[in-house]
């Protein structure tokens, strides 16, 4: 039996029990479930409970919120996904505007589960920052995208996403990811470390640290989301990082407006002056990869030129 507890409509407390077969589905069904909002999540308390159980105020304390639940069942998944060491990368390619040939490829890690299903980054990133688990899962994501380029034979550049709160000391934490990199004989100015959530970004300083750990060993960096807030132009301009990406929601149909396209133009020159490569992320169409050829960008990605794929796409479709 499935207690849930929450507030009604007209705020008073509410209790409900249901019959269920399987807890763990039912918080995964539910938990998964566009049909409620993050903050019902965060207020409905469940509490299981075995067939014949009398109901007391006395088992309320052993209640957890809905998210509680849920972040629990995928943090299981999680867990899972990290002792077996059970990532897959998926590779996106990267084009370079004037030759449209592809310059690089983004490497995007998914967690693969016992039963072959797939969790999503933002699943396996969410529920580890819930749960203390982001330096092991930051790591093995970052180590997973160099082995797995090498394996499929990439002497392309690589773009490797992480975060920097998962990162607390650069010389200990980045140890075993340089490691790799020589191992398999990158070449470190062909891998691009590339800081995303950059509005979450909370010490500057310590972003600071990271980025200059990372060049003082002879890779590259990147930011992303540029042109989505005033947060992010601040780290631009703040640590002039060798590539930005301005935000796929300002190049989501750039061609239809001028106010999109003056702060495009604005960031591109902006980044030129410092001598900052300029990337377009989200193009899906070929109106919005002309216009920003025509401005000048260095490099372009979305699915107009292809979709994250286990293995990488060796030619582009279009031209």
């Amino acid at each position: 039996m499935l207690v849930c507890e929450g507030l009604s409509p007209d705020m008073h407390e509410t209790h409900l029990a249901v019959l269920v077969e399987d807890f763990s589905s039912t918080v995964r069904l539910l938990g998964s479930s566009h049909e409620l909002t993050e903050l019902e999540c965060q207020n409905i308390f469940m509490l299981p409970l075995p067939p014949g159980t009398d109901m007391s105020y006395g088992l309320m304390h052993q209640s957890r919120t809905l998210e509680g639940w849920y972040t629990l069942e995928r943090a299981s998944d999680l867990i899972w996904v990290l002792d077996n060491g059970s990532l897959t990368v998926h590779f996106q390619p990267i084009v370079e505007a004037v030759t449209m040939e592809i310059y690089a490829y983004e490497c995007l890690a998914r967690g693969v589960l016992s039963s072959g299903q797939l969790m999503s980054p933002g699943a396996m990133f969410d529920t580890a920052c819930k749960t203390g688990m982001l330096f092991n899962l930051d790591r093995q994501c970052r180590e997973s995208a160099i082995k797995t380029a090498a394996v499929k034979n990439i002497h392309k550049n690589i773009f490797i996403n992480f975060l920097p709160s998962s990162i607390y000391n650069p010389e200990y934490c980045l140890r075993d990811t340089e490691h790799w990199a020589r191992q398999l004989d990158f070449n470190p100015y062909s891998i691009v470390f590339e800081v995303v959530e950059t509005e979450r970004v909370e010490s500057l300083e310590h972003l600071k640290g990271i980025l200059g750990h990372y060049k003082s060993r002879g890779f590259r960096t990147a930011l992303d989301d540029i042109g989505s807030g005033y947060a992010s132009l601040s780290l631009f301009a703040s640590l002039a990082p060798d590539i930005v990406k301005i935000d796929m929601e300002l190049v989501r149909d750039i061609h239809r407006s001028e106010v999109k396209q003056s702060v495009a133009r604005a960031l591109i020159s902006m980044a030129k002056d410092i001598g900052t490569k300029v990337l377009a992320e989200g193009v899906e169409n070929c109106e919005e990869s002309d216009w920003f050829r025509a401005q000048g960008v260095d490099y372009l990605q979305g699915y107009y030129f292809g979709k994250p794929s286990p293995e990488p796409l060796r030619q582009l479709a279009v031209v």
